[in-house]
């Protein structure tokens, strides 16, 4: 019983301590909050077979007064490389987020998301999603 007690202890001391993410460290101020717009939300990808790597990507634009900022960005899964700018967007420029999604081991409906970091009003954020349907590999007959 004593064990148990001090694996769940050791778990919790491990674990339970909150840790700040990379947004939160990096947060940018109220102060130098911009405006952004997105070309789409989703990415509707369609019908593509397994193995498949779609390349693509979604353009913002700093529809704002101040430099927008991209300060951190992940996808829901590893089957999606994010490449994105690492410099401010002045106002009024548009600038690309480039996706490589890749379809192995996807087979069926998905849906992954990204999370794009950022000094843009209201929520220090954006989300954006990939739609589609991976069709499975045909496995050839013996």
């Amino acid at each position: 019983m004593s064990r148990i007690l001090c694996c769940l202890l050791l778990t919790a001391a491990i674990f339970g301590t909150p840790r700040k993410s990379h947004a939160q460290t990096v947060s940018p101020s109220t102060d130098n909050l911009t405006t952004v717009s997105w070309n789409r939300d989703t990415l509707q990808f369609g019908i593509i077979e397994e193995g498949a790597i779609l390349l693509d990507s979604f353009l913002v634009t700093n529809t704002g007064t101040l430099p927008y900022q991209i300060t951190h960005a992940r996808a829901s899964c590893d089957c999606t490389v994010l490449r994105y700018p690492k410099t401010p967007i002045k106002p009024g420029q548009t600038a690309s987020i480039r996706i490589e999604f890749d379809s192995q081991g996807k087979a069926g409906l998905t849906q992954p998301g990204i999370i794009i970091y950022d000094n843009s009003t209201p929520n220090l954020r954006s989300i954006l999603y990939l739609n589609g349907r991976v069709m499975p590999r045909k496995k050839p007959k013996k």
